[in-house]
C-alpha cells in the first residue's frame, strides 16, 4: 500500500518537524517540568487527539482542495514552501540569541504554574495540550502540503494518507512522552540554552530540504 523508501522519508521528516521546539513542545516540557513524570500521560493524550483532530481535518480540507482545482493545491503547496522556509529561518536566528527564547519561555511557564499549583490538574494539562496542538501551525502545515509530496501516484490515495495519518500522531505522542518524561527527570538540560540551540540549529539545516521536497511536489491522484 505505501512504498518503502517513501515511508522512511516521511518518518525521519516528520521526527525532525515534531522535535523542533514550538508551542506544543513549549506546553509539553513547562507540564513536565512543573509536574515532573506525573504529567506525562495527560499532555501525551492531549497532543495525540490533538494531532488526530488537526490531522482528520486536514486530509478532509485536502480533499476539498484537490477535488476544486489543482491551482488551489498548488497555492496551499506554495504558502507550505514560505512557511517552512519562514520556520528555518525562525529557529535559525533563535539559535543564535544571546539567551535561548524557549528557555526563557520554559522558565516563565515554570514559574507560573508553580504560583497556581493549587489549581494544576491532569484535566487541565489534558485540556492545554489538546487545544495548543490542534491549533499548531506547524502540524497543519505538514499536513497540508508536506505529507502529499510522500504519496504514490498509484492508488489507493486514502489508504496511502492514513498510513501518513497514523503515523505522524503516533510519532507525536512518542515525542511528546519523551519531552515530558525528560523535562521531569532532567530538568537541568531543558533550563539551559546550550541543548536547545543544538537542536535548533540542527532543525533549522534541515527545514529548507523539506522546503524543497514541497516544492517539488506533484498534485496526487484520489
Amino acid at each position: 500500500m505505501v512504498d518503502a523508501g517513501l515511508l522512511l522519508a516521511f518518518t525521519l521528516t516528520a521526527v525532525f518537524v515534531l522535535l523542533i521546539p514550538g508551542p506544543t513542545v513549549l506546553t509539553v516540557v513547562s507540564y513536565g517540568l512543573r509536574l515532573s513524570p506525573r504529567a506525562a500521560g495527560a499532555s501525551t493524550a492531549g497532543v495525540v487527539l490533538g494531532d488526530g483532530l488537526a490531522v482528520t481535518l486536514c486530509l478532509t480540507g485536502v480533499r476539498a482542495v484537490l477535488a476544486a482545482s489543482p491551482l488551489a493545491f498548488d497555492i496551499i503547496k506554495w504558502c507550505g514552501v514560505a512557511y517552512l522556509l519562514w520556520l528555518a529561518y525562525g529557529v535559525w536566528r533563535a539559535s543564535n540569541a544571546a539567551d535561548d527564547a524557549l528557555t526563557l519561555d520554559l522558565r516563565t511557564a515554570t514559574h507560573a504554574a508553580t504560583d497556581t499549583a493549587a489549581r494544576t490538574d491532569l484535566a487541565q494539562v489534558f485540556r492545554q495540550t489538546f487545544i495548543v496542538t490542534a491549533l499548531n501551525p506547524k502540524g497543519i502545515v505538514f499536513f497540508l502540503a508536506f505529507i502529499q509530496q510522500f504519496v504514490a501516484a498509484d492508488p489507493p490515495y486514502w489508504g496511502q494518507v492514513t498510513v501518513y495519518g497514523l503515523l505522524f500522531v503516533g510519532l507525536g505522542g512518542m515525542n511528546a512522552l519523551a519531552y515530558a518524561y525528560f523535562s521531569g527527570r532532567l530538568p537541568f538540560v531543558f533550563d539551559r540554552p546550550g541543548p536547545v540551540r543544538i537542536l535548533r540549529r540542527v532543525s533549522a539545516r534541515f527545514l529548507p530540504f523539506a522546503a524543497l521536497i514541497t516544492a517539488a511536489g506533484h498534485v496526487p491522484t484520489l
